[in-house]
């Protein structure tokens, strides 16, 4: 064999191996440690409950506390919008003297990667006193989140209409 022919050969063989190695890497993806997908879903779910839970209990007779407890849940221009609007909004309401408290009952993730994530927070929401009920007693939020550092902070967050279940026709079936 010649010199010409066996590096020919050899750097076929090379290439074979070279295209073996790249198609298997390919075909296998990307190697995240399950626990570690599983530990940024928990990370998200938590934080998409504090956040519910926390924009929806408030008494409107002392509004520092609501936004001393839901600004660090936010981003810095999420907070600073959320500090602007909050006091105005929640004031209007202070003659009722509404107390307000948030239970998330479910949160699904919609969509998650290294650095953001959508969720859905299902929360029943009880007032005190009962008959100025404002809103739906159940919500529906969807919560735009992001990754700074190790912390997940809400970067938007919008109601999500609730459909009511549907009346039942007495006169089903004649």
């Amino acid at each position: 064999m010649t010199r010409g022919r066996l590096v020919t050969a050899a750097l076929l063989v090379v290439a074979v191996i070279g295209v073996a190695v790249g198609a298997w890497l390919l075909v296998r993806g990307p190697q995240v440690p399950p626990s570690a997908d599983a530990a940024a879903r928990q990370d998200v779910r938590a934080a998409t409950e504090r956040f519910a839970t926390a924009i929806n209990t408030y008494d409107v007779a002392d509004l520092d506390p609501y936004v001393e407890r839901v600004t660090p849940l936010l981003t810095d221009d999420l907070a600073e919008q959320f500090e602007l609007s909050t006091q105005d909004l929640l004031a209007r309401f202070e003659q009722t003297k509404i107390v307000s408290k948030g239970k998330v009952e479910q949160v699904a993730i919609d969509s998650i990667d290294g650095d953001s994530a959508e969720a859905l927070a299902a929360v029943t929401v009880t007032t005190v006193p009962e008959d100025v009920q404002y809103g739906q007693p159940r919500l529906r939020w969807r919560v735009s989140l992001v990754r700074e550092g190790d912390t997940w902070l809400v970067d938007n967050f919008a109601n999500v209409a609730v459909e009511s279940a549907p009346a039942e026709d007495s006169e089903e079936g004649q």
